[in-house]
């Protein structure tokens, strides 16, 4: 079986090895994790521009398979296809129903330090946006 390894002596901690390889492990097993975040946008269209919130902050990263994290991801997708109007995004979903309710419909376990609306970024004013209205 053909396997690769990583030369300790040689390595400069750059991550390349794990872009060639997304199933060789960076960290012990306890704290090697993924976080899934959700509800962020880059396009100007229609609404403005948002960061993306954290909705789960750890799991466990089971390669190859990332069974945890595909479930997780599988559970969000059938809720937001199930109560999503037509166009609409992910993230102006879970808005229109709340975050909170979007933590329970689609099954996740909420505290209020998931999310992360980086309002102390916004110090000047709330309307620092890219996004255009006339």
């Amino acid at each position: 079986m053909n396997s690769v390894a990583v030369n300790a002596d040689r390595c400069m901690y750059c991550g390349n090895c794990y872009t060639m390889c997304p199933s060789m492990p960076l960290a012990d097993t306890e704290g090697d994790g993924i976080v899934l975040m959700a509800g962020g946008k880059v396009s100007n269209r229609i609404s403005a521009p948002k960061f993306s919130k954290v909705v789960v902050a750890f799991i466990p990263n089971e390669q190859p398979r990332w069974k945890t994290m595909t479930d997780t991801i599988k559970r969000i997708v059938e809720a937001y296809a199930k109560g999503a109007n037509k166009y609409e995004r992910l993230g102006e979903w879970a808005e229109r129903i709340g975050w909170e309710r979007f933590f329970e419909v689609c099954e996740l376990d909420f505290t209020h330090h998931l999310i992360d609306d980086f309002r102390d970024a916004a110090y000047y004013t709330w309307r620092q946006t890219s996004q255009f209205k006339f």
